[in-house]
């Protein structure tokens, strides 16, 4: 049976906040306070430097009067307090003109960005609505808020099984490692940068809400799809009761580029100006070839917030029911995707946001673009696993496979288009009854397809992404082997010639196309082709 899964909500303002807390759409007030950008909050008493080469960190920070308070991951920048408060901007322009520091800036203070029938963003069949909760309507549907048949990311029940193992890297609040969401030993515990210790654990609710998106395996991307088991989670905690400092954001995006397996990255969070010191983080990571995915913001405004506009980060805005911009999101040029965020007001119930795990074992619904990042790094993470994709190739995976919204190709409102997971996998659209958009999908009728390379060895590579209405595919390589996925790989061991056979199926019916593999000896060597 199909699951449905995840109705978003995203916090209004700069933070995630539950269902019950958006304004009403005509409180003209709130819709005009989004679009003011106030300045970043900044940790007082204290700057990030990054020295020249060879420079002791106390030497620079006694000639200021200051003191080294800590460094940062990989000794990428040194924090030093003993600033006035208030005075954090000046102090960080003064150290900045010594010429033994190669820039210093204020430590910013980001924000995070806020399987049931009732939910919509996985699997949407439209004609869902969202009910007035009070008021003379109380009851009645929203009429304005009825789904259309194609507002999600497609994504159906077991489809990215049988992929290899990947890490993907929570930076955010924390989560509760005890949540039933999470699948054994699913959680790797990272730092907390926020407090400087080693456990990582939730007690905000916002990083167990978006981990649980990503992975979780009745309301996750990759826990919806089957790939759960292959997805593991590294944990890192940058957030606590002042905000997000940019300090820990910086030390964990690097923590996480340098572990083993990481192919992603998100960070559900958010500001005005983008540090210098971030943007060499996410250059790092790019350059390991781990994405840093991050949410665009919740200001309502034409900009998108930072890290995530970084042009090596991609930012990801959100949408709603009825695949249109949500009203708090950010959005203009440097937005890169777009994915289901939710939408819901303080009259309507709450199944309008995204629903997924929260601290304490429970769930809740929350909208906001740090609602739609995870979703697209959960996609990352499931293509990852079943195409082998990194780095550049999976970036271009992802914007290459969305359903086109807006004006045609790219545009500011929606990046490139709206995630389609199921898309970004097996290059072929899922039939669901709805319109969907552009982006390069099949058209629906199931039909089997593959073509295939040996590159001159004994192992080749079989592709079956051009197979179209395809939701399981199943393949037989001729010498008794065989295997499950969309693509595959297979080593062949003696002479011979070998009919490989794709099966693909939609649920209703099969479909099979045939090629065969020749293998024999050249230059004393077995190749095959």
């Amino acid at each position: 049976m199909r699951r449905l899964a995840a109705v978003l909500l995203v916090a209004v303002l700069a933070a995630c906040q539950d269902a019950n807390s958006p304004a009403s759409p005509i409180d003209a007030t709130l819709q005009s306070a989004l679009r003011q950008s106030a300045p970043d909050r900044v940790v007082p008493g204290q700057v990030l430097a990054r020295l020249a080469p060879g420079v002791r960190a106390e030497d620079v920070a006694s000639s200021h009067g200051l003191a080294v308070a800590a460094r940062g991951y990989g000794d990428a920048f040194v924090i030093l307090r003993g600033v006035a408060v208030g005075s954090e901007r000046a102090a960080a322009a003064r150290l900045g003109s010594d010429a033994r520091v190669r820039y210093a800036e204020p430590d910013y203070l980001r924000r995070t960005t806020a399987i049931d029938p009732r939910l919509w963003a996985f699997y949407n069949p439209g004609g869902l609505t969202v009910t007035f909760t009070q008021g003379r309507n109380k009851g009645r549907p929203v009429t304005s808020f009825a789904s259309v048949g194609d507002a999600d990311e497609d994504n159906v029940e077991g489809y990215a099984s049988g992929g290899s193992a990947v890490v993907i890297g929570s930076i955010d609040t924390g989560v509760d490692f005890a949540h039933s969401e999470f699948v054994a030993g699913q959680l790797i515990a990272g730092h907390d940068w926020y407090s400087g210790d080693d456990d990582p654990s939730d007690g905000d609710g916002h990083g167990t809400h978006t981990t649980g998106t990503m992975v979780g395996r009745t309301v996750g991307v990759a826990g919806v799809a089957g790939a759960g088991a292959n997805v593991k989670v590294l944990v890192q905690r940058v957030c606590g009761p002042l905000g997000c400092p940019t300090s820990a954001i910086v030390s964990a995006i690097r923590a996480a580029a340098d572990y083993p397996g990481m192919v992603a990255m998100n960070l559900s969070l958010g500001g005005s100006a983008l540090a210098q010191s971030e943007s060499d983080a996410i250059a790092y990571a790019t350059g390991k070839g781990v994405l840093v995915i991050a949410s665009a913001g919740n200001d309502g405004t034409g900009t998108v917030s930072c890290p995530a506009c970084d042009p090596n980060a991609i930012s990801v805005g959100a949408t709603n029911w009825q695949d249109e911009q949500t009203y708090y999101t950010n959005w203009g040029p440097g937005l890169d995707l777009v994915a289901p965020g939710g939408q819901l007001y303080s009259n309507t119930t709450e199944e309008g946001g995204i629903y997924s795990a929260f601290a304490g074992g429970g769930y809740r619904y929350l909208q906001g673009t740090s609602m739609a990042a995870p979703q697209v790094t959960g996609t990352a993470a499931i293509v990852a696993s079943k195409t082998g994709a990194r780095g550049s190739a999976l970036r271009a995976r992802l914007e290459n496979t969305v359903d086109d919204l807006g004006a045609t190709g790219y545009d500011p409102e929606f990046g490139n288009g709206r995630l389609n997971s199921y898309r970004a996998v097996t290059g072929t659209t899922l039939n669901e009854g709805g319109g969907g958009g552009g982006g390069g999908g099949g058209s629906g009728t199931l039909a089997a397809s593959f073509s295939y390379s040996c590159g001159g060895s004994t192992t080749c590579q079989f592709d079956g992404t051009a197979s179209t209405g395809a939701t399981s595919f199943g393949w037989t390589f001729g010498d008794g082997a065989g295997a499950s996925g969309p693509t595959a790989s297979h080593t062949y061991g003696d002479v011979g010639t070998y009919t490989v056979t794709l099966t693909v199926g939609d649920g209703t019916g099969t479909d099979s196309a045939s090629q065969t593999v020749s293998c024999s000896v050249k230059g004393r060597r077995l190749r095959c082709g």
